[in-house]
């Protein structure tokens, strides 16, 4: 397992303060690069490596560090503020100290607070700083500051965190897995939350969020309960009793903090063309829907640049013709949770852009359900719609996610560009067994179908009959 400080300081880290506060940590470590220099390890005489420090970043997005670090941090972090993550390797006692000695080192001479990890795994107590339990009895990873362990087929994090973001180690964590064929495997606490692109990426088949039962006495997946065991060649595999066992009871208890969250994926379509821009519609869902567009975005979390389109499209260009994952995220504080993220590729048919946000509500809020035909509306007046799916799913107000059964989203409305409306026929299109309404172009129409408000018990089979119409293989022919 490894342990996470964050130093929250006033000035900008240069070489003088780096070099002091590592020196305190410790005088005799190596020192050497990683991750192509974004990353500075110190290595114990062996040339172990016992702590990572990422490079530093300015603090624009303010909202960031209480969405991911706490309230409490957040009161305490100076203005102008820089964040500097460090992990060490181990939870033993004497390289948490190391850590610290780091990151007080540096706060000692550019100002500022320290935020350390903890979400409470269970298992021996470590002085102090919460309590852990031993990596699983594997492989470690070799030199990997994110990884705890690994098999033939898998590679565990252990995270102890009390909210566990998509950060750098992580998604560059997943590269190496991707590299390597194996599939990432997040452990946590029962306690902890996950962000929703963490969520999104432990989500997919080949990953797996892994959950510490409350007593230490067994781990269940996050998503749907079914108790997990330990397999020296795939990591943790569903149990061989899971089906007679049932879910976990922890995972049925009832969740905190109860609310709604209106999802929305959206997909584009541009042409491509010199002075495209890439971004205005991740503000427009965020205006039409909170108010307010994204404050921060980052290729990991925290997302702590501002929100710039041309800065983002500056980025794509240069990665192009490969894609581009980013994460936005909304104001914080008191303004209305906005989480989300943009995926940019460069097709044959032009760039596609593809966005997933979440908005968040709390109990006895109501979404505006009636802005989303117009929100569809304004991408299909633009010509660029492919589809736009929205559904709402009980949840956090703060997008922030715990291992429990929260139920299964229920739709709220489709709408099909005009790509997709023209291969499907514009009459059979408004012959689908929900009415649709057309949008944008007479010569390319667009159809929303709306199927309520996110509670009818009905909407899930109304859109499932949809699905059936438009698309034999269950999904719009959208191009």
């Amino acid at each position: 397992m490894t342990y996470d400080v964050v130093a929250l300081v006033r000035q900008p880290p240069d070489v003088r303060g780096l070099v002091d506060a590592m020196v305190r940590a410790g005088a005799d470590l190596k020192v050497r690069g990683g991750g192509d220099g974004a990353v500075i390890q110190l290595c114990d005489a062996r040339g172990r490596p016992l702590l990572g420090i990422e490079a530093a970043q300015r603090v624009e997005a303010a909202g960031e560090v209480e969405r991911l670090l706490g309230a409490e941090t957040a009161a305490r972090m100076p203005d102008p503020c820089w964040w500097v993550e460090a992990r060490a390797a181990d939870t033993d006692a004497d390289t948490v100290a190391l850590a610290h000695r780091f990151a007080d080192g540096l706060v000692d001479r550019l100002g500022g607070t320290v935020w350390s990890g903890g979400a409470g795994l269970h298992g021996r107590p470590v002085e102090g700083h919460g309590t852990v339990t031993p990596a699983p009895p594997a492989k470690p990873v070799n030199g990997h500051p994110a990884i705890d362990a690994m098999t033939v087929k898998a590679a565990v994090a252990v995270q102890d965190r009390p909210v566990v973001p998509l950060t750098t180690w992580l998604a560059d964590a997943v590269v190496a897995c991707e590299r390597s064929g194996r599939g990432l495997q997040v452990r946590t606490a029962a306690e902890s939350r996950v962000t929703l692109p963490l969520r999104a990426l432990l989500n997919r088949s080949e990953a797996r969020w892994v959950v510490e039962e409350p007593d230490g006495g067994g781990h269940y997946d996050g998503f749907s309960g079914v108790p997990l065991v330990w397999d020296d060649t795939a990591g943790y595999v569903i149990a061989a009793d899971a089906a007679t066992a049932g879910p976990s009871r922890t995972f049925l208890d009832a969740p905190p903090d109860p609310g709604s969250q209106l999802l929305v994926d959206l997909r584009l379509l541009h042409p491509a063309a010199a002075d495209l821009v890439i971004g205005g519609a991740v503000e427009t869902i965020g205006t039409a829907l909170t108010g307010t567009g994204p404050a921060g975005w980052g290729v990991s979390e925290p997302a702590l640049s501002a929100w710039n389109p041309v800065t983002v499209t500056e980025l794509c260009r240069r990665r192009a013709p490969q894609a581009t994952l980013s994460v936005f995220a909304g104001p914080g504080g008191s303004t209305r949770g906005f989480v989300g993220t943009h995926r940019v590729s460069r097709v044959t048919s032009g760039v596609k852009e593809t966005i997933t946000a979440a908005i968040g509500y709390r109990d006895g809020e109501e979404p505006p359900i009636g802005a989303l035909q117009d929100l569809a509306r304004g991408f299909a007046d633009r010509g660029s719609l492919l589809t736009m799916t929205v559904q709402r799913v009980a949840g956090r107000p703060d997008l922030t996610y715990t291992p429990h059964w929260y139920g299964i989203p229920t739709p709220v409305g489709i709408a099909v560009g005009g790509r997709g409306v023209a291969e499907i026929g514009l009459s059979a299109a408004l012959a689908a067994p929900v009415e649709g309404h057309t949008l944008g172009r007479e010569n390319a129409p667009s159809v929303w179908y709306p199927l309520g408000d996110g509670t009818e018990p009905d909407a899930s089979a109304r859109f499932a009959a949809l699905m059936a119409h438009l698309s034999p293989e269950g999904s719009p022919r959208a191009g």
